[in-house]
């Protein structure tokens, strides 16, 4: 298998749908700022928002993949297909249901500090349940693009989630040119519903042309549901681990609630903390499990650990030292004041650490679900939440902000500590000499940039304080610039191998 070819190919797709995803996070901010809207907006699309992102970047991959894999007739295989299809289906319909009836407590848990201010939590409540539909369309979306890779199709799945971008894009230039600014906050907020059901939707029908013809069938039997049941299961963890990130946001948005303009200024330092984290985790759940599963082993757990470093280290170092530049240069226009971008900065800066912390779980987490460990991985993913809202929750008072980023981080080494003591124990996830090397030049190539950065940075505060196209210009030579090191510093350390990633491409 070309590994680092379809992980490359995934990563690059993913890569353009976190771009656009941000596009549109940039235009929500743009329209709203950090104001009723965009906080009620947060709240509300939350559930939807998260099943789209993590059902487009394999998350049901660790549930399908094995047991379709383990069925050597393929019209067996085709009705077994269809059946956990139907079973997904019923189940997501249940749920949308349920979180219909019940969004006024959902809001609740999830922003009790809307609690106080009646128009964000009504808003949140009308959001939430114009935008139920997308739920049930983004799992069956999930299903599909575990088909289609089941099937040896990485590419159009990973284009799926871009394309749905594209379509809520549209929408966003819609709502701009109907005046988003004048529209009272129910309208804006049944625009931004809208949005999220059109992207599940257009998910939806790309995976679905990306499943090769009679994959599978949906006449089957009563039997064969039944046996499909275990797959709806199995699903359970392996979405848990997925959403990990996304679980620990909501409890750090819960805790910032009370903060106003809080949830949306910690959504917005989030997405740009899992722009390079979806790479990691769609290149994990469509190319790696894949690999593992088929017991094309060996050290490709260290070898995915090395390239999770690889991406995340630098980028995270990066977030943190330029927070401030970053979020006013990509954020502060149109409603998104400068207050806005001191909110989102605060959380930014340390939330950016949480990122090779969350990138090697991603990685664990792969391992363990190809051996059959999903209660490994359900245990610590539980264990770690519980931390996270403790330390986000007490943190919030004395650091504002900063305060429910800490308890994502806490969260997140709580689970990565779990997960590499479990496998550990195990021998499952072996680090040769070599790549313990490679490793060590990594971190020490991603510190070398940092402190590049860093001084540049202050050097060029001025043009940063600017604002318009020279703060652009800045930020952009001060990213070159870190590029420019980590890459000779990695290379002249050990941590990158020019010979190795050239074997890895044809293997």
């Amino acid at each position: 298998m070309a590994l680092i070819r379809h992980a490359s190919t995934v990563a690059l797709l993913t890569l353009a749908s976190r771009v656009l995803g941000f596009a549109r996070d940039a235009g929500v901010a743009a329209l709203f700022g950090t104001g009723v809207v965009a906080d009620a907006s947060v709240a509300g699309l939350a559930l939807p928002q998260i099943a789209r992102r993590l059902l487009g970047e394999g998350a049901l991959n660790a549930a399908l993949l094995p047991r379709l894999a383990g069925e050597p007739d393929p019209t067996a295989r085709a009705r077994l297909a269809g059946a956990a299809l139907l079973v997904f289906a019923l189940a997501a319909l249940g749920l949308a249901a349920l979180l219909y009836l019940l969004m006024p407590q959902v809001v609740a848990l999830l922003a009790p500090g809307f609690a106080d201010d009646g128009e964000r939590a009504r808003g949140a409540v009308l959001a939430g349940r114009l935008a139920i539909a997308a739920i049930p369309l983004a799992l069956l979306a999930g299903v599909l693009a575990a088909f289609a890779n089941a099937a040896g199709r990485f590419a159009r799945p990973a284009f799926a989630p871009a394309a749905a971008n594209v379509a809520v894009l549209v929408l966003l230039a819609l709502l701009y040119l109907s005046g988003a600014h004048g529209m009272s906050v129910e309208v804006a907020l049944a625009w931004l519903a809208a949005g999220a059901v059109a992207g599940a939707l257009t998910q939806f029908l790309l995976n679905l042309l990306a499943v090769p013809r009679g994959f599978f069938r949906l006449a089957v039997t009563r039997a064969e549901l039944k046996a499909a049941l275990p797959m709806l299961a199995g699903a359970a963890a392996s979405l848990l681990a997925a959403a990990l990130p996304q679980l620990r946001f909501l409890i750090a948005a819960a805790a910032a609630s009370g903060i106003a303009g809080g949830v949306a200024a910690l959504f917005y330092a989030t997405r740009l903390v899992e722009l390079p984290l979806g790479l990691v985790g769609a290149s994990a759940g469509a190319v790696l499990l894949p690999a593992l599963a088929s017991r094309e082993r060996g050290t490709i757990g260290a070898n995915g650990m090395e390239a999770a470093l690889a991406l995340s280290l630098p980028a995270a170092l990066g977030l943190a030292v330029l927070a401030h530049p970053i979020v006013v240069v990509l954020f502060q226009r149109g409603a998104f004041d400068p207050q806005a971008s001191e909110l989102t900065a605060a959380a930014l800066a340390l939330l950016a650490l949480t990122l090779p912390v969350q990138a090697l779980e991603k990685i664990l987490v792969t391992v363990a679900f190809a051996s059959g460990l999903s209660r490994l991985v359900a245990l610590a993913s539980l264990a770690a939440l519980p931390v996270g809202a403790v330390v986000g929750f007490l943190a919030v008072g004395p650091l504002g902000m900063a305060g429910p980023a800490l308890g994502v981080l806490a969260s997140s080494l709580v689970a990565l500590a779990g997960l590499g003591v479990g496998l550990g124990r195990r021998g499952l996830i072996p680090v040769p000499p070599s790549s313990r090397r490679r490793l060590r030049g990594l971190v020490l190539a991603a510190l070398a940039m940092a402190l590049a950065v860093a001084l540049a940075g202050r050097a060029a505060e001025s043009a940063l304080a600017s604002g318009g196209m020279s703060a652009a210009a800045a930020l952009g030579g001060l990213v070159a610039l870190g590029v420019a090191v980590y890459a000779g510093a990695a290379r002249a350390l050990g941590g990158i191998e020019t010979a190795a990633l050239r074997a890895g491409w044809r293997k």
